[in-house]
């Protein structure tokens, strides 16, 4: 039997066929633009390699448009019909693919573990396991997955760059920010194309309060070769979302603006990183005061245009954010309306708690559009400490603290905001954002005295 560069089996019959396959995987991995191109022309001249064939559906999945699901199922059906060469590592990865089309999770999570105790250095179903563990906000599984196969990885090992970057974000999701960065470092020492790993540095970098350190960090990376991000795929744009927090932070609004205008708006689409991105930055522009003009309107759009359409929560929130902070009320209340819709006809189970949550958000959302400031407070106070489960990062879910401080200022609860934004000011305390609003709750509270 074939092995792939890593050693894991392949039904494949020639060597040609597996040597393409691993070259489409690195740029899968690696976020090349090409990448989708270069699957479909493995599968012409191997249409039976069931491998691509995996990948194929994984990068239809990771769209996250609820429309490509049945596409997907359909696929695997088909595969599965007509692989009867297909080995059991293949069969395992036919069945998770299957699973998260269906929209269990869960149980995709737990057949890329069954695949990874057998083959840990299966690079795809580790790729698979990260991306998804992440958006369903399971911290603690994205460490030990990493962890439990890494040593079976050395230097020699093809693709041990991206499992090093996995790993820089998983530590940074347990809180082990320095670790993170080392490794993160290391990652993009050894690969620089791979965005991931780019992406876990500035994570790294955010949450030290490393500001100076975070721009100098993208600088040096655009400065050492001007073009290198040309051919990425739209991850690239949070990446420099992460590169405008630096600039936020340190009050140089200007400069998030031209990031906003130039780098991230230029590619503003219904793509669910594109909704989250500019939301989350304008969210956060405005919460310091900043005059944003125009730049919701399109967002909403793209918001409205979601509802009824739920596949991640972490987009669910942020579309409702938009529709609130636009004025969509209409659209808003549609859109909760349809989340509840959603959270109702699910089975009972793990399974609910990030749409619980969605759910949560989104009505405290619903509330702040409305003007109920002290609803939205409450709202958001209830549940702060239990957003994991709606996904993102740490950096990323840290804007519902922004929101809630907001909310307490609009409420005139200024005490309770104080605490709040003191608690923010030593994670963060050159950060001029969280400066701001504390002197406005420190105003607030004296005259209220």
């Amino acid at each position: 039997m074939l092995t792939d560069c890593r050693g894991c089996p392949v039904s494949a019959t020639d060597r040609a066929e597996v040597e393409e396959h691993d070259a489409a995987l690195e740029l899968f991995l690696n976020y090349e633009n090409s990448a989708g191109g270069v699957v479909k022309q493995v599968l012409v001249d191997h249409p039976s390699s069931v491998m691509t064939l995996v990948l194929r559906g994984a990068m239809l999945m990771m769209l996250e448009a609820s429309a490509l699901h049945p596409k997907v199922s359909a696929l695997v059906t088909a595969t599965a019909d007509s692989a009867d060469h297909a080995n059991e590592r293949e069969r395992g990865h036919l069945r998770a693919l299957g699973q998260w089309a269906a929209g269990d999770i869960r149980a995709a999570t737990r057949e890329w573990d069954l695949l990874l105790a057998a083959e840990p250095t299966d690079l795809l179903a580790l790729k698979l396991h990260h991306y998804t563990t992440f958006w369903t906000g399971r911290a603690g599984a994205l460490l030990g997955t990493v962890d439990g196969v890494i040593d079976a990885w050395d230097q020699t090992t093809p693709g041990v760059d991206h499992v090093l970057g996995m790993r820089s974000f998983a530590l940074n999701e347990n809180g082990r920010y320095e670790a993170a960065e080392a490794i993160g470092r290391e990652a993009v020492a050894a690969n620089p194309e791979d965005l991931w790993s780019i992406h876990a540095v500035a994570h790294a970098l955010e949450m030290q309060g490393a500001g100076p350190r975070g721009d100098a960090f993208f600088d040096e990376l655009v400065a050492e070769r001007p073009d290198r991000w040309a051919t990425k795929n739209p991850f690239l744009g949070h990446i420099w979302w992460h590169a405008a927090l630096f600039p936020w932070d340190a009050g140089r609004y200007d400069r998030v603006l031209q990031l906003y205008d130039e780098r991230l708006r230029p590619a503003s689409t219904d793509f669910y990183l594109d909704i989250q991105n500019l939301s989350s930055l304008l969210t956060r522009l405005e919460l310091a005061g900043v005059d944003v003009g125009d730049r919701w309107d399109e967002l909403g759009e793209h918001a409205a245009a979601r509802v009824g359409d739920h596949v991640l929560d972490f987009t669910d929130v942020h579309c409702a954010l938009t529709l609130a902070r636009t004025g969509r009320l209409d659209d808003l209340d549609r859109f909760v309306a349809s989340l509840a819709d959603r959270l109702a006809g699910l089975p009972e189970g793990l399974g609910q708690q990030g749409p619980a949550m969605a759910l949560a958000v989104a009505d405290a959302l619903a509330a702040a559009g409305r003007g109920d400031h002290a609803g939205a407070a409450d709202r958001l106070a209830a549940i702060r400490h239990d957003l994991a489960p709606i996904g993102g990062s740490h950096a990323q879910r840290d804007l519902f603290d922004l929101l809630l401080a907001d909310e307490m200022l609009q409420a005139e609860r200024f005490e309770v905001a104080l605490g709040l934004l003191r608690a923010r000011a030593r994670r963060w305390p050159d950060s001029v954002p969280t400066q701001h609003k504390l002197g406005q709750a420190v105003a607030g509270a004296t005259a209220a005295a």
